[in-house]
């Protein structure tokens, strides 16, 4: 007998798997608990840059929202409900934008990076994130510093050392 799509579920190829499961589609045996899943350590750094190399990355109908300022984010998560407890590290790097139709200010998500493929799959192809791959090795303290990095097949693009810290906050979040 051949397979039949469940009205309202979310397929992904290959599709004849079955419904997927993800952030969106928890599965019922996952006992999901957003007030523990996921578990997260934030680094993050922010500079100041050129204006100009950041508008010509940034869509029609928005503008920089204040100073060029870019942030860059290392979330690593771990006890993630839908992926059987595991975790991976996603890395965020954004800047403040304006929607000058609409007059509303955010974010503007240039690119994630993320080292686990079920995350950048459900993320591009069901809510449109700027996702890619990268090696993210785990967050190292050295002589009080925090060193986080990001490769792809060896070669190190990203190294980032944070030494200020904010008091540690609690948060839940994909």
């Amino acid at each position: 007998m051949p397979y039949r799509f469940e009205p309202g579920r979310i397929y992904r190829m290959p599709t004849h798997f079955g419904a997927a499961p993800g952030p969106r589609q928890i599965p019922a045996e996952a006992n999901a608990d957003p007030a523990r899943s996921p578990r997260k350590i934030l680094e993050s750094a922010s500079f100041l840059t050129e204006g100009q190399a950041l508008e010509r990355h940034i869509p029609e109908r928005f503008a920089l929202a204040g100073e060029p300022v870019v942030t860059v984010e290392f979330h690593y998560m771990t006890d993630i409900d839908w992926l059987a407890g595991r975790g991976y590290t996603m890395i965020h790097v954004w800047w403040p934008v304006i929607c000058e139709r609409d007059e509303v200010t955010g974010r503007f998500l240039a690119v994630m990076w993320e080292n686990l493929a079920d995350p950048i799959i459900t993320g591009r192809g069901e809510i449109g994130q700027p996702k890619l791959f990268a090696e993210i090795p785990d967050w190292r303290l050295v002589d009080g510093t925090y060193c986080c990095e990001a490769s792809w097949l060896g070669l190190r693009f990203l190294d980032l050392r944070v030494t200020e810290l904010d008091e540690p906050t609690s948060e839940s979040g994909e």
